[in-house]
Formats: C-alpha cells, sequence, structure tokens
C-alpha cells in the first residue's frame, strides 16, 4: 500500500485506533514526520495532542552512525556493543546528551508547545513510520517512566522484524502494514517531503 501522504496515511491509522481510544487518551507525536499523523488522530477523536523528542548520540567517528539516543525527559539508551566495539568515553556520551537535551529545550520554545502530563494517560505514540525502532523504543521507555498508564505504537508502516522489539516496551503496536522487503519509510507515500519547522507550528496551533 502506497499513501498519498502523511495525513491520508493518519486517516487510514485513526480509523484501526477506534477501539482503543478512551476518554483518558492522547496522542503523542515523534516530530516532525509524525505531527500530521497525530492532528488527523487528534481531530478524529477529539483527544489532546502532543509531541515528544527522541535525538541520536552519534558515533564520534560517525555523525550519521547512532550509538544512542535521549530523550526530552533525559532517558539516554546506549547501544553497549556499539559503545564497546568503538571504544567510545562515558564523557563523550553524557555531554553529547547533554546538548541534545538542550537542543530539544530550544526546539520544543521554537514550536510554542507547552508539555501535557502523561501521568495516568493511554498514550499513543505515533510516527508516519518506523525504521529501526530506536526512536520509538527510547520515547515508549522514557513515556512509560513517567508514569503513563498505557503506552500504544502506532504507525503506518514498520519492517517486519522490528515488531518483537516494539512488543517488548508497547502495551499494543498497531500498524496498518510490516512489509519484508522494507528499505525505507519514504517507499511507502506517494508525497515524503521534509516538513518544516512552520508546517509544524502551525499543526500544533
Amino acid at each position: 500500500m502506497i499513501f498519498r501522504d502523511r495525513f491520508e496515511a493518519g486517516e487510514l491509522l485513526a480509523d484501526r485506533l477506534k477501539d482503543f481510544i478512551d476518554k483518558d487518551s492522547v496522542v503523542v507525536a515523534l516530530p516532525r514526520g509524525g505531527v500530521p499523523i497525530a492532528k488527523v488522530i487528534a481531530n478524529r477523536y477529539s483527544i489532546p495532542m502532543d509531541i515528544y523528542f527522541v535525538k541520536k548520540i552519534p558515533s564520534p567517528y560517525n555523525q550519521e552512525a547512532a550509538i544512542g539516543a535521549i530523550s526530552e525527559d533525559g532517558y539516554i539508551f546506549v547501544d553497549e556493543r556499539a559503545k564497546v566495539m568503538l571504544n567510545v568515553a562515558d564523557e563523550y556520551i553524557q555531554e553529547i546528551a547533554n546538548k541534545k537535551k538542550e537542543e530539544i529545550r530550544e526546539k520544543r520554545e521554537i514550536y510554542q508547545k507547552e508539555k501535557i502530563d502523561l501521568k495516568d494517560k493511554n498514550v499513543f505514540l505515533v510516527d508516519d513510520g518506523i525504521a529501526t525502532g530506536a526512536s520509538m523504543l527510547v520515547a515508549a521507555k522514557s513515556i512509560k517512566e513517567k508514569g503513563a498508564k498505557k503506552v500504544y505504537i502506532a504507525s503506518p508502516v514498520a519492517p517486519k522484524e522490528v515488531v518483537s522489539k516494539l512488543k517488548e516496551v508497547a502495551d499494543e503496536v498497531i500498524l496498518l502494514q510490516t512489509p519484508a522487503d522494507f528499505m525505507a519509510v519514504g517507499q511507502y507515500y506517494q508525497d515524503f517531503h521534509q516538513l518544516d519547522d512552520e508546517e509544524v507550528i502551525e499543526l500544533l496551533r
């Protein structure tokens, strides 16, 4: 299935969520791509919407390769195997994590979005697609630690091999498709343009 754009994918995902949504539900997007999806779901069910940031911690030797990630609440995940193999110091990880947390704080200010208290809420964590699952795993674990009642991971597309990892941290994983030949999220969208900050701000209003 190829989606016309993120809004169409959001409508189809919203259809699948109807039996899960209740009065304690909040939809939370991983920015930026998850924001249009979350907007559609929030509008459909008249539930609150928020965003949740996760930033990768890059290898000191290759900025494109992640050795971990940090959530906006300070939850840090480190791939211990990569850390040992590359001989990465704990001090480096902490320094980069602090920088990323500051970047997240600045970005939330730009988006002018007050955080919603997710304690005792049923949180629907959404993105426009899942590739490795690392960001979703960190976000789900962090939100659970903050006291969410349940965490649902929902997305239009994810590779089959990451589903079991997602199920370890989520109460429920809801996906429209799990192709065996997955290569990249963008291949499942006709329009997969990179959202800019202005588009995100407009959707969050």
